[in-house]
């Protein structure tokens, strides 16, 4: 079975090819989505290079779209089951007097748990747990998605206080695990699995 690493790898040297969604076509709750490689010159597409099918299952969330350019593809750390070009993130501060504040810290770490045990992903509590950090008014919690920004919000809107959720600028690492190049904003896709197959373009 194929993952998302063996498509990166088909990219490795070849830095002015770009993927492409060539068809996506939703079938009850899982997407189809066929991606190609195409080969480019001066910023021209000249030719299809390789072409994959990805079934994602159970689709719980997406905002794909159609024929977008992209240069690089991961499964996304900051969410428990995502297939990503990539997804907005957050930078989730509160108000300076819930630093170190035991009682909200154990509340956020109940909704976590519960939210996270909905994908099976427990393990990952400890990313989205408060990391420490402030400014003289704010106490900066965590980074993550819309809906860890949401949990805090329901913690702490129960004791009449407010989140800030500042959208995380896009990141762009020389590391070639990490690059993310977009050409069109945030798009993803979030289900339970996915399945790649390669398809012979010959």
């Amino acid at each position: 079975m194929l993952n998302i690493r063996d498509i990166n790898k088909a990219m490795e040297g070849n830095w002015f090819d770009v993927f492409c969604v060539d068809k996506g076509e939703m079938a009850g709750d899982n997407l189809q989505l066929i991606i190609s490689m195409y080969e480019c010159e001066g910023g021209t597409i000249v030719g299809k290079l390789r072409t994959w099918e990805i079934i994602c299952e159970n689709v719980r969330e997406s905002n794909i779209k159609f024929a977008s350019g992209f240069t690089y593809l991961r499964i996304l750390k900051d969410h428990p089951i995502l297939f990503k070009y990539n997804k907005p993130q957050y930078m989730i501060s509160g108000p300076i007097q819930l630093e170190g504040d035991n009682e909200i810290y154990g509340r956020v770490f109940n909704a976590l748990q519960e939210f996270l045990g909905t994908y099976n992903a427990r393990d990952r509590i400890i990313d989205f747990m408060p990391y420490g950090g402030s400014t003289a008014e704010r106490v900066h919690f965590t980074f993550g998605p819309r809906e860890i920004a949401d949990i805090y919000r329901t913690v702490l809107g129960s004791r009449g206080l407010k989140v800030t959720a500042e959208p995380e600028p896009r990141r762009i690492k020389a590391s070639g695990r990490e690059r993310i190049l977009l050409f069109t904003d945030f798009t993803y896709v979030i289900a339970e699995k996915f399945h790649i197959t390669q398809i012979d373009i010959t």
